[in-house]
């Protein structure tokens, strides 16, 4: 099989929304027959819409042609798949309905083309279930005939009656085929036989020869080859051992393909990369991508770029593909060729058949209005605004793709009409309001674990009142944030005249987790992470049998949270309990509390922390909340390094900081302090909208020998992108610390900047003020930082890159001294042996400094680290 040059296939638009596919290269649209082989190897030129239209007309009927008696309707999935093991087909014989009931007389079993062997009938007669001197029932002659046709060693098995003059014959006419005696494989190289034979594994020796088996067990084999990027791979079976009952098939295994280059042209809008995005294939890259050439793919792709200028309004875009092999044909360059056209804006915004509420009404939330650039994505967003509008008259708004819209609920549909002006269209939406309904009765299923209390306290707004669906699908992206569920619906049912019960259904998902395992940050070295964890604790349910343990009950279903932490390591080594109700008492309060021991190794001293933490919160609604804490808690700063050497080998002045001599030895800190939150953002593994700012103060003094207060003020803004095609998105984050101290707070409750998650360019606490001999770092009682970080998807979801910029000081007291700067890029990489927490590596460089700070271009973390 010989590729030469380059393949060209154009993807033209089509206003309706509807687009020129093109037959898929060297697959059959035949699911139970195989016909000829068909694939589009020529350029596309000047005639390529007569020559696609002609082409996929061919690879339509010529099946229809070859095989008439047998043809099915190719399935919707792009691999057609092997047949079951069991097979069901009718008949073919209809039975009429004057013979039920007549008495059976003789049933037969014949065979077609010769007499059947006596082992053969025994067989066919122990599946056959109706007796002579029975009534004639059609359904048990089908059932029959469905046991004879599943023991799949016949090639064709027919059932019919036969009337007499006093009752009925059965005949059950059987053709005997070809069995399978042996599957050999020729011309594998590459491929062992044995993953051949398992590919095809629904070829089975002594059933019989069944042209649709083959078929699959071809597909299948195919497709194993083109995983392997064997592109051009192909069988055949050969046919003259087949006569024999001999399964030869003949593999032509062509070269190894691999995408070397991806590149797109004639795009003036987006860029490659972002185009890009919509794609599946991938270029070859050692461990990440195979680089896999599988034309079906590319294909999904080019549609995947026409939709997405259709989303952006390019309605004229036409979009190509075109393959470049090189000479030996063992890599290829994908080019998709871009014809963007014009982008189409919205000429008006219109809307059809709304009486509760005025077109003014519905126009003032909108963001796609007249002016603006079509864009699909605002468009579905305006939808959803629409619904929330509705939403207080008690309409039910409830539509599932595929599933028939019921006329009492609420439609909403875009329609665009394109007007004879070149790039404008109208925006209609089409809307059927239905009737209002009441809410009634809550109706929960599949949570065996989860309490209900803790799926209805999620639920705001069902207070008998109104049908909200506004509240409905709140609701649902609260229960999904809970990551208590692997998938939430909420369905409204019943057929009261005036109200809607509700039904959510959950699929329970694992909450606990048990993790033994080790990280490195340039922060904290090497530490090592032992940790039990349950997100949906329960400390009340004590299991009551060995079976409560071991099915995950015990412990299990009030929404807590629960850990138990034990992380030993070179320079820090902590022990943590931590233990939160969100809910005390069912109540929007929560209780936490946090117990700790923590030992760290600093360059010129020890230091170590036991106590524990406590506070109650309280939300307010669904974006503030507010809490109080009490901390309490020893401080030891001990092995001071605290001998000078002069020059002359004799012990001079202490070389250490005051700050650091005055607080050696045993202290206790406790305070008390308040925070105020407003939190907007959507998501808290990867937001990309809203904000979150937090206001906090903290007076320590209650006993102990130090008396200070803190202020924190933090803000945090996400903001979204892009998104491609697979839901991947591109998200920036702004974000600014300011901190105060008043009063005398030791050095080690000071601010230090610097490293991972403050400055980075930066050592860990290596922006601070300076004191004694050694300018050891003795912290500040000002601090303003901030930055922004862009974040991309780079492979997949999981591994992502970053660039930023973080700026910020660390002063004695309030002013500004030396405003420190730095830029850089860094990666993220989530694994699902450390959760959530990505692996983080960043490049920085300082761009402004003070010469006493202590800068590191190269900061990381792996593993488990807060």
């Amino acid at each position: 099989m010989r590729h030469q040059g380059t393949e060209l296939i154009l993807l033209t638009p089509q206003r309706n929304g509807n687009r020129v596919e093109r037959a898929k290269p060297g697959r059959s649209d035949v699911h139970y027959a195989r016909g000829p082989r068909y694939s589009i190897e020529k350029p596309v030129c000047r005639s390529w819409r007569l020559s696609a239209a002609i082409l996929r007309a061919v690879a339509f009927l010529s099946p229809l042609i070859a095989f008439p008696a047998i043809v099915t309707p190719p399935p919707a999935a792009a691999q057609p798949a092997p047949p079951p093991a069991a097979s069901t087909r009718p008949t073919g014989s209809a039975i009429p309905t004057e013979l039920k009931g007549k008495r059976i007389e003789e049933v037969r079993v014949l065979g077609r083309t010769r007499t059947l062997s006596p082992t053969i009938e025994a067989e066919v007669r122990n599946q056959i279930r109706v007796r002579e001197g029975d009534s004639l029932d059609p359904a048990t002659v089908e059932e029959d005939y469905q046991r004879i046709f599943n023991l799949r060693r016949f090639g064709n098995v027919e059932a019919r009656i036969e009337p007499t003059t006093t009752g009925v014959i059965v005949i059950f006419e059987i053709t005997e085929d070809n069995l399978i005696r042996a599957v050999q494989f020729k011309g594998n190289v590459n491929v062992a036989d044995d993953v051949l034979r398992a590919a095809a594994g629904d070829l089975h020796i002594g059933e019989v020869v069944s042209p649709a088996q083959l078929a699959g067990a071809r597909d299948a084999i195919e497709r194993v080859y083109r995983a392997r990027n064997y592109t051009f791979a192909h069988t055949e079976v050969l046919p003259e051992p087949l006569k024999s009952g001999q399964v030869v098939i003949q593999i032509t295994e062509g070269p190894q393909v691999y995408v070397r280059n991806i590149e797109v042209v004639g795009n003036n809008s987006y860029t490659d990369g972002r185009l890009t995005d919509e794609t599946h294939t991938r270029t070859w890259f050692p461990i990440f991508h195979d680089g896999t050439l599988d034309l079906d793919v590319v294909d999904r792709d080019v549609a995947g770029i026409r939709r997405f200028y259709e989303d952006n309004g390019f309605f004229d875009a036409r979009v190509g593909r075109k393959l470049t092999f090189n000479a030996d044909q063992t890599e290829v360059q994908i080019t998709f060729v871009i014809d963007e056209g014009v982008r189409y804006q919205i000429g008006s915004v219109s809307f059809r058949g709304n009486s509760r509420l005025s077109d003014a009404d519905l126009s003032k939330n909108l963001r796609q209005v007249e002016g603006r650039n079509y864009d699909e994505e605002v468009v579905r967003k305006d939808i959803r605004q629409l619904v929330k509008d509705y939403s207080p008259l008690g309409f039910v708004y409830y539509q599932v793709p595929g599933v028939p819209n019921n006329p009492d609920y609420l439609q909403i549909n875009r329609e665009r009409v394109f007007r004879r002006e070149a790039g404008k269209v109208d925006l209609v939406y089409d809307i059927k309001e239905g009737r209002p309904f009441r809410f009634g009765q809550i109706f929960i299923k599949g949570n065996e674990k989860t309490q209900d209390k803790v799926i209805l306290r999620e639920l705001r707004g069902y207070s008998g009142g109104l049908y909200d669906s506004a509240a409905v699908q709140d609701a649902t992206d609260r229960l999904r944030a809970t990551n208590f569920f692997s998938d939430v619906r909420i369905t409204p049912i019943g057929n009261a005249d005036n109200e809607r019960d509700v039904l959510i259904e959950v699929t329970e998902q694992s909450t606990a987790k048990f993790l033994i395992g080790a990280g490195v940050t340039s922060n904290s070295g090497l530490i090592g992470n032992i940790s039990v964890e349950q997100r949906n604790f329960d400390i009340t349910a004590f299991p009551k049998s060995f079976e409560d343990l071991t099915n995950g009950h015990a412990f299990t279903g009030a929404g807590q949270f629960f850990r138990i932490n034990l992380e030993p390591g070179t320079q820090v080594t902590r022990a943590t309990i931590d233990f939160v109700e969100p809910w005390l008492a069912d109540q929007p309060y929560s209780f936490g509390v946090n117990l700790f021991v923590t030992a760290r190794t600093r360059e010129t001293y020890n230091e170590g922390h036991a106590g524990f933490r406590t506070y109650i919160g309280h939300r307010f609604d669904r974006n503030w909340s507010a809490k109080l804490t009490l901390r309490a808690e020893d401080v030891r700063i001990y092995n001071v390094d605290d001998q000078a050497i002069n020059e002359f080998g004799v012990v001079d002045d202490p070389g250490r900081a005051p700050e650091i001599l005055e607080a050696e030895g045993h202290s206790t800190i406790a305070s008390i302090g308040a925070e105020v939150r407003r939190d907007t953002s959507n998501s808290n593994i990867l937001p990309y909208d809203g904000s979150i700012i937090a206001l906090g103060w903290e007076h320590a003094g209650l006993i102990g020998e130090f008396t200070f207060d803190k202020f924190n003020l933090s803000y945090d803004l996400f903001t979204l992108v892009s998104e491609d095609q697979l839901e991947r998105k591109t998200t920036l984050r702004y974000h600014a610390d300011v901190g105060y101290i008043t009063g005398g707070a030791p050095f080690f409750e000071r601010y230090y900047g610097g490293g991972i998650g403050s400055m980075r360019g930066f050592a860990f606490r290596g922006v601070s003020p300076r004191s004694g001999r050694d300018d050891d770092a003795v912290g500040g009682d000002f601090l303003v930082t901030g930055g922004a970080e862009l974040n991309i998807p780079l492979i997949g979801e999981t591994f992502r890159g970053v660039a930023f910029i973080d700026a910020g000081d660390v002063e004695s007291e309030v002013k500004f001294g030396t405003i420190r700067a730095s830029v850089g890029a860094g990666i993220r990489w989530t694994l699902p042996l450390f959760g959530q927490v990505p692996l983080a590596f960043d490049l920085a460089y300082p761009v402004s400094k003070n010469d006493k700070d202590d800068t590191r271009f190269f900061s990381f973390s792996l593993g488990l680290i807060q």
